[in-house]
């Protein structure tokens, strides 16, 4: 696994707060802009959702090391009204616990936000990725 400068800052405040460093934890370490393809950037390239056309959008199914997470966005009167789930990973027992739990949060916190602007579920990261990104697709498919 590679490690950015982002990972290596979270993880340094993350030590520093566990360590109970009063001083790191008063003053964040800054953090490059985020890339192409990065969550924070990701979350932050979805228009405006007033111009998403009515339809069913399917977004791409979006791999993680678990397996796919592919979406389709219901769109009505120019706003999310439902999220289906169409594929995700469901082989192994803990798959399955995760996305039980995830899955619907995700939807939910979408829908009520109107925006990818959510966060991720604590325990589902690969997933919550991976079902932003494909709701980034769909969104886009509809004209956001």
């Amino acid at each position: 696994m590679a490690f950015t400068i982002r990972t290596t800052a979270l993880a340094v405040s993350a030590a520093a707060l566990l360590c109970g460093a009063a001083a790191f934890a008063a003053s964040p370490v800054p953090l490059p802009p985020a890339r192409p393809g990065d969550a924070a950037a990701m979350a932050t390239t979805v228009s405006s959702r007033h111009h998403l056309k009515d339809g069913s959008y399917r977004g791409p199914a979006v791999r993680h090391y678990y397996g796919y997470v592919q979406v389709r966005a219901n769109i009505r009167h120019g706003r999310i009204a439902s999220i289906d789930i169409l594929r995700y990973p469901h082989d192994r027992s803990t798959s399955r616990w995760i996305n039980r739990r995830a899955l619907p949060a995700l939807e939910t916190e979408v829908i009520r936000a109107q925006s990818l602007r959510v966060s991720g579920v604590s325990g589902a990261t690969l997933t919550s990725e991976a079902f932003l990104m494909s709701m980034q697709g769909a969104l886009q498919r509809a004209g956001g």
